[in-house]
């Protein structure tokens, strides 16, 4: 009995140094796409003379649309041939080569392509490593392996930007290239990381469809993080963007807004999500997202006023970011059966996939015919008739009757 115990603690040990592996690689990858943010102006707008914001705005979504696509196969494709290691090799390894084809083009057109094509190989690595984490977890350590894969996928969020306009204070292409290095460096490590010995299937994504037949409920956190992840990618397009237009900010500073931003939105992760199990989902949800749509439009009014103003609005804005995600992601496993939490969550994520394609097309887009001020405006009022949608919805539920 003894000696079970001592290789049952031993089992957990190892596996817990294993988790922690899985996110310093998927904090690597991850860092890879963010630090490239920061300087898109320079990269894009000056590089590429000509192009309207647009356009321009196209250079996200084609990394979104990759990860809407490659995020449904990623799953698939390791299910269908039982092994883990060789796709993260497979991610990484290509995900170097189209860092380094964007930073030789010479035509918009290819760079768009080579930037699906990243995004797609770069969702590869992260996907299957959080695949390898479930792999690795039971009923009774999931949340706990998940919570701590979480905050490395969280923390690449903030650290991404800020490391990106110091880098590309150096040179345009030097965040670039430290994504290759990055990469380079999950690369070798996967080599020797250790297989699965139990491979767990994903669900196939007619389940994922078909789930909000069987549970209908499934479509408000779904419209949650659809208008979250719209808002998401809105912002990291268009607030750089402004900080060069408006305000005339570099790179570093840039990267440093966006940083403050993504920083309560990590910090208030597990906080929020304890106080939502005690006091229910959608009182923060609701708040949050009145609050989200209030300070988007405030904005439009005073986000010119100057950068200490801008960042106050923005910290703001980061800290209704992490009211509203914890409490939707919990609603996943309060409707769904346990057995059925990986489907719902392929669904929310799905949704949020299709909301963060569209949230740069709409800035691109506003700015292009309009401005800055009149994109923000647009931006919280989606958020507001998206909360009035909703509560209907919740209360054709009886959820707030």
């Amino acid at each position: 009995m003894v000696k079970t115990l001592e290789e049952d603690n031993l089992i957990k040990s190892e596996n817990s140094k294993n988790i922690v592996l899985l996110g310093i690689l998927a904090l690597l990858t991850i860092i890879s796409v963010s630090i490239l943010h920061a300087n898109e102006y320079e990269f894009i707008v000056i590089r590429f003379y000509g192009l309207t914001l647009f356009e321009t705005s196209l250079f996200d979504s084609m990394l979104y649309m990759s990860y809407l696509i490659m995020g449904i196969s990623a799953g698939i494709l390791s299910d269908r041939f039982g092994k883990r290691k060789i796709f993260i090799i497979i991610g990484s390894g290509c995900s170097i080569i189209f860092f380094w084809l964007m930073t030789i083009t010479l035509e918009f057109g290819f760079l768009l392509i080579f930037r699906f094509f990243q995004g797609a190989f770069t969702v590869l690595s992260w996907q299957v490593l959080m695949t390898i984490v479930l792999d690795l977890s039971t009923s009774e350590n999931r949340g706990k392996n998940m919570g701590v894969f979480g905050i490395f996928l969280a923390s690449a969020m903030g650290v991404g930007p800020v490391l990106g306009g110091l880098f590309a204070n150096l040179g345009v292409f030097i965040p670039y290239y430290a994504a290759m290095i990055f990469n380079g460096i999950v690369f070798l490590a996967t080599l020797f990381l250790m297989e699965p010995k139990q491979i767990k299937k994903n669900p196939s994504f007619k389940k994922i469809l078909t789930s909000i037949q069987r549970h209908p409920k499934l479509i408000i956190p779904g419209l949650f993080n659809f208008v979250d992840r719209l808002h998401m990618g809105f912002i990291i397009f268009i607030l750089p963007m402004y900080l060069q237009f408006i305000l005339y900010k570099g790179p570093e500073l840039r990267g440093m807004v966006l940083g403050l931003y993504a920083l309560p939105l990590i910090l208030l992760q597990y906080p929020i999500g304890r106080l939502s199990d005690k006091f229910g989902r959608y009182k923060p949800l609701i708040i949050g997202s009145l609050g989200y749509g209030i300070i988007l439009i405030s904005i439009a009014f005073f986000g010119s006023y100057g950068i200490l103003m801008l960042i106050i609005l923005f910290i703001i804005l980061g800290v209704l970011a992490g009211i509203t995600t914890p409490p939707a992601m919990a609603l996943i496993g309060d409707i769904v059966n346990k057995e059925e939490n990986a489907i719902g969550m392929g669904f929310f994520n799905f949704v949020g996939n299709v909301g963060i394609i569209i949230g740069p097309l709409i800035a691109g887009y506003i700015i292009t015919i309009s401005n800055f001020d009149l994109a923000f405006l647009i931006a919280g009022l989606i958020e507001l008739i998206s909360l009035g949608v909703i509560l209907l919805i919740l209360f054709k539920f009886k959820e707030l009757s």
